[in-house]
């Protein structure tokens, strides 16, 4: 999905609207109002979705840093075994060597 917070009002008074426009021109509506009508229906559901996109984009951040959080977290364990383990290995080869 496209950010919406990056999309412009399209153009409803070009000939590619026509049919849009007539939806409204047939109730009487004048080509200007019709206008009026379409950009601000397409201003609410643009709204609506840089809402979406909003809170998307919080989630995805929240999972980031979730992730990033655990894969520290993952790090920290294995220095720690690594260590404990080399630990282990000096006080062996100690014990060989006082034997």
């Amino acid at each position: 999905m496209a950010n919406p917070h990056e999309q412009e009002v399209p153009d409803y008074t070009s000939i590619e609207y026509t049919e849009a426009r007539a939806m409204f021109t047939a109730d009487g509506k004048s080509d200007a109002e019709a206008t009026v009508i379409l950009t601000n229906v397409w201003r609410f559901n643009n709204a609506h979705a840089c809402q979406l996109w909003d809170r998307q984009q919080e989630a995805l951040e929240e999972t980031r840093l979730t992730e990033s959080a655990r894969l520290a977290e993952l790090k920290e364990q294995e220095k720690a075994t690594r260590e404990e383990e080399e630990e282990l290995a000096r006080r062996e080869e100690r014990k060989k060597y006082k034997n």
